[in-house]
């Protein structure tokens, strides 16, 4: 007899389909290691997993979470997906290895979000992308070679004088080959996340798994499964956390990206779409973040 069949005094079935399937009606015990119970402010997890709060707490990452929505009304220096990026006037343009201009793909002001550790408190990161094909950019083999797309930072003091005529994007900014159909504002707002379900950080040794929590529990396994999916499951756009992906975390298994950090995610939304439904991240380095070097930062997106 185990630990919660004692507690919650449950008797050995006597069902006729020796345990083949499971029964309709869950028993008061089962029905207690589902009861919902608070964990921390905003966060109820069912007893089942409530128990194991401490490990899971231990998991704890902070997140500035990105809510993005469809504008036609946005500044050069506001922070955004798909509008024209606040640049040095004498900057050259980024483009592809077709030399024709990249997408804008996002623009984050820091000093519009909450401030996240490790990550800058002012200035502008900037993404661009390929429009010139449908994977937008990436390059399968080499993830870091920035030919195809490309990452830049440009403190505030660089952008004193910026750009302000961008008629030479008409075509890029109308191509069918990019992700973000129309521009959106981004509002941040921080958050706490914990295990990261897909995320290959879940996987190491000595951290707790939910997957095998719940199978402890057979016949209430899939409502645990579908209660750990549904709360610890890391997609939305993003800065820091734990990363989301439809397909497998491309740092799994790799040793010199163990290190690397969630950058950025942008995940498909109503007005953006990775191929099916997918995902797009960049990853980087805490050295090269400390550093605001962006020159290294991987670049992934898959779709289901």
């Amino acid at each position: 007899m185990g630990f919660f069949d004692f507690l919650f005094d449950k008797k050995p079935s006597n069902s006729k389909n020796n345990g083949t399937e499971k029964p309709s009606v869950l028993t008061e015990s089962e029905s207690q290691l589902l009861a919902p119970i608070e964990v921390a402010p905003g966060l109820t997890l069912p007893y089942a997993f409530a128990q194991k709060w401490d490990e899971i707490e231990r998991t704890r990452l902070v997140t500035n979470s990105i809510t993005a929505t469809v504008s036609s009304d946005l500044s050069l220096e506001q922070s955004k997906f798909g509008y024209y990026p606040c640049m040095p006037l004498d900057f050259e343009y980024p483009t592809d290895s077709n030399g024709q201009p990249m997408f804008p793909l996002a623009q984050i002001n820091f000093s519009e979000m909450p401030k996240l550790e490790g990550f800058p408190e002012s200035g502008y990161l900037q993404i661009y992308i390929s429009s010139t094909d449908d994977i937008y950019g990436i390059d399968f083999d080499e993830s870091d070679s920035q030919l195809n797309f490309r990452v830049l930072f440009f403190e505030e003091s660089e952008v004193e004088k910026y750009k302000a005529d961008f008629s030479f994007l008409e075509e890029t900014m109308n191509s069918d080959s990019v992700p973000v159909f129309k521009p959106h504002r981004l509002d941040f707002y921080q958050k706490d996340e914990y295990i990261g379900e897909v995320d290959f950080r879940s996987q190491l040794p000595g951290r707790i798994n939910l997957t095998i929590e719940a199978s402890k529990y057979p016949v209430i396994e899939d409502e645990l499964e579908s209660v750990a999916y549904d709360t610890f499951t890391s997609n939305g756009h993003k800065l820091g956390g734990y990363a989301y992906f439809t397909q497998a975390d491309p740092r799994d298994g790799v040793p010199e990206l163990k290190e690397h950090i969630l950058l950025l995610q942008i995940d498909s939304d109503t007005e953006i779409m990775w191929g099916d439904a997918g995902v797009a991240n960049f990853f980087i380095h805490p050295n090269d973040l400390a550093r605001r070097d962006f020159s290294k930062v991987i670049y992934n997106w898959d779709c289901s």
